[in-house]
């Protein structure tokens, strides 16, 4: 139990509030005004979760959707590129024309993309000696964003023949 606090001093503010009938307050209590207006202002702040869940929800699945197509075009970038390269180290062989090593670039992009992406190998041999293999495909979309275009890329190998 509480021990009440121990009387006032009577000044002449403290006697004047305490003949109308209200309670005397010292300069360290709060008003209770001011904490009935705080309560009825935080009280105006219920159900905003309820609107800003929408809103927040549709920026995290933006976000996501957005690293899944940055990872996706990393991806097939990395896996055109090998494809490419296998490709021209097939044509360098000996005995291998660079349009078998176009043939096998394409046969690898097929295997690993299946019909899903549409690619076109080309490869040409140089005058320096080299074999160059270049893949040409579309970039896959995850949904409707991201980059629309083609992605190309090239490989290159020293023509066994050409030493």
């Amino acid at each position: 139990m509480r021990r009440p606090a121990p009387p006032r001093p009577c000044t002449p503010a403290t006697a004047a509030v305490q003949t109308r009938g209200l309670p005397a307050r010292g300069p360290a209590e709060p008003r209770r005004g001011a904490a009935r207006r705080l309560a009825a202002r935080l009280r105006e702040d219920e159900g905003a979760a309820v609107a800003e869940f929408p809103m927040v929800a549709v920026l995290i699945v933006m976000i996501a959707l957005l690293v899944i197509q940055a990872a996706l075009i990393v991806h097939t970038r990395n896996t055109l590129v090998d494809a490419a390269v296998q490709g021209a180290h097939h044509a360098a062989l000996a005995g291998s024309s660079p349009q078998d090593g176009a043939q096998r670039a394409q046969q690898l992009v097929d295997e690993r993309f299946g019909r899903g992406l549409e690619a076109e190998a080309t490869a040409v041999q140089e005058d320096d000696g080299t074999i160059r293999v270049q893949v040409d495909a579309t970039l896959p979309l995850v949904g409707l964003i991201g980059p629309a275009g083609a992605l190309s890329v090239e490989g290159r190998a020293v023509d066994e023949e050409a030493w």
